[in-house]
This record gives structure tokens, C-alpha cells and sequence, in this order.
């Protein structure tokens, strides 16, 4: 009886905590909704879209104490170094109005140590282009085409409680009119109290000029209420904008109970403005998300007995009312 009162004890501490860090990272950033002063103050924007993992789009573009492998070098580089296997993953974006692109990872354990590299390209074509007077010009070729290559190097300590990691990154912007390369410099940290909280810490794109290239800061931290759901808040500060906070929530369904895989379902949401009603995509209709934004989902399938690899698939889905969805897939193998 005695320990029983322990357990529950244990549990509601740690659930008071991690309420308790949430409405420290949420609440600033909830009373800031007045108009930003910041905006469009930085270029390569691009750099803010969860591109290279579909599991943080999916959880509230969150996921900065959580994310390993591939996955991580686009969030936090410290969860690099959590990889006990190679892995190489593949994904692809499509952003609203036409915008999408590719993303292919590898991750290297050497020792304690893991080495990575990513590369990614992303763009769009077919500007309805209009000189001063409005007139087209069809004659114009106009394309956007953003992309950026990364290595990263990630180290576990004290039997992987804590993890750091430092990442090189290379910036191309090419907005047609003006085109940027920028090197820049990540860094993160995650730090894992027990198997059930663990915090994290990423800054990104530092070293670059200030207007030309995003500057993203994530802090946050999750909980495994227990080993089939984990909770997450987030706080995103961004150079151009003031700061965002994010939920997110995954279920797992794990693979000692379906034999053949785990599966895992995922719902998030960060403040976002209205963008009203979507009139033309059929699968917000039919789902009722024609009006929704700021929310977001998504679904995760792997397997260890996949043809002796580790296999997983993994897709998120963003709507944004009026302007249309967001999708983003990801193939991953580990060998």
C-alpha cells in the first residue's frame, strides 16, 4: 500500500511539473498575438518549415526534446546522437501554392559519437509574372529555388542522458530578383531525466547575416505519461517574428502487441492565423478541416522484420483554411 502511494505520488509530481513548464513556455508567447513588428525582416523563411521530418510537423512542428536520427538534423542536432544504427531516410514536401521539395539523410554511429549529412531542395514555378502596368509576361521564366546541405556531428553522455551536438550548414536562397549562399551553424542539447521527461535545446542558423537567413531558437520539453503516449510543448523563437509555443501528442501503439510493427498517431497545434474557408480541396471537406488552422496530424508505421531492415513510413498533413494543406511523407531505413 505504502509503495502504491509512492507510485502516485511519483506520477502526479511529475505531471504538476510538466504542467508547470508548459504555462512557462506557453504563456509568454500567448500574450503576444498583437501584429509583429519583425515580420519579413529575414530572408530564407523557408529554414521555419519542419522540412526532413514529418513526425515534428505532425506533433505542432514541435519536437526539439524528442526527435532522433535523420529526423533531428532539422530540428535539433543533439538527437543525432541518440542513432545506435545507420540510417538513411528520404522525404518529400508539398507546401501550399505549389511550393515542395525533397530532403535525403544519413546518419553514421562511429563509437559514441554520430556523424550526419542531409541535403535538401525546395522551390516553386509558374509566377503569374506582370510588369509595372500589370501586363503578363509570358515570356518570363520565373522560379523560386531554396535548398540547403548540412553535416552534423552528435555525442551521448552519462549513458545517453545527456546528448550534444553541432551542425554546418550551407544556405542557398534564389528568389529569381536576388540570390543568397550563407553558412551557418547549428548547435542543441537534450537532456533525459529518467525514461520519462526529457528536455531539449536547439539554435539555428547562427554565423549568417542577420537579414538574410532566419534565426530559430526551440526550447522544450516532453513526457512519456507512459510507453504508449507522450506529451510535448515547445517555444519557437524566430529572428523575423515574435515567439510561437507549440503542443504536440503521440499515441504508440508498440510493436509487442501488434507482433508486426508500431504504429503511431499524432496530433499537435502552434497559433496560427485564420486563413478562412477552403472551397477546392476535397479532403479538408470531407474531414471538416476546410476552416482549420494551426492544428495538425499525422501517422508513423515501422518495423523491425521489414526485409531485415528497420522500416518505417511516416506522413503529416497541415491544413491552412483557404490557402490549401500541407503534406509531407518520409521513407526510413535503419541497418
Amino acid at each position: 500500500m505504502k509503495a502504491m502511494k509512492s507510485a502516485v505520488l511519483k506520477r502526479m509530481f511529475w505531471v504538476a511539473a510538466f504542467v508547470f513548464a508548459s504555462a512557462m513556455i506557453s504563456g509568454p508567447s500567448a500574450l503576444l498575438h498583437a501584429a509583429d513588428a519583425k515580420a519579413g525582416t529575414s530572408g530564407a523563411v523557408f529554414m521555419k518549415i519542419p522540412t526532413g521530418s514529418p513526425r515534428a510537423q505532425a506533433l505542432g512542428n514541435c519536437g526539439v526534446s524528442i526527435m532522433e536520427g535523420t529526423e533531428a538534423m532539422s530540428i535539433n542536432p543533439a538527437g543525432v546522437a541518440s542513432s545506435q544504427l545507420r540510417e538513411a531516410s528520404f522525404s518529400h514536401l508539398s507546401w501550399f501554392q505549389d511550393y515542395s521539395g525533397q530532403s535525403i539523410a544519413y546518419v553514421h554511429p562511429i563509437g559514441q559519437s554520430v556523424v550526419g549529412v542531409n541535403v535538401a531542395y525546395y522551390g516553386m514555378e509558374g509566377f503569374d509574372v506582370r510588369d509595372q502596368e500589370g501586363i503578363p509576361q509570358y515570356g518570363e521564366d520565373v522560379k523560386v529555388r531554396n535548398g540547403y546541405a548540412t553535416i552534423t556531428l552528435a555525442k551521448s553522455f552519462f549513458l545517453e542522458k545527456l546528448l550534444l551536438g553541432v551542425s554546418a550548414k550551407s544556405v542557398m536562397e534564389d528568389n529569381y530578383t536576388t540570390k543568397y549562399n550563407n553558412l551557418v551553424f547549428d548547435a542543441g542539447m537534450v537532456l533525459k531525466l529518467g525514461r520519462k521527461l526529457s528536455f531539449g535545446w536547439s539554435g539555428a542558423n547562427f554565423s549568417g547575416k542577420t537579414d538574410q537567413v532566419v534565426k530559430i531558437q526551440r526550447t522544450g520539453i516532453a513526457f512519456s505519461l507512459n510507453p504508449f503516449l507522450t506529451a510535448l510543448v515547445e517555444s519557437k523563437a524566430y529572428s523575423d517574428r515574435k515567439n510561437l509555443s507549440g503542443v504536440g501528442m503521440e499515441f504508440n501503439l508498440p510493436e509487442e502487441l501488434l507482433q508486426v510493427g508500431r504504429v503511431s498517431m499524432r496530433v499537435g497545434y502552434t497559433r496560427a492565423d485564420s486563413y478562412g474557408k477552403n472551397y477546392d480541396d476535397k479532403t479538408l471537406d470531407t474531414l471538416g478541416l476546410s476552416e482549420t488552422s494551426g492544428w495538425t496530424f499525422g501517422i508513423g508505421i515501422y518495423s523491425a522484420q521489414a526485409m531485415g531492415f528497420g522500416m518505417s513510413f511516416d506522413y503529416a498533413m497541415v491544413p491552412y483554411g483557404a490557402l490549401g494543406k500541407s503534406n509531407q511523407i518520409m521513407l526510413k531505413m535503419q541497418f
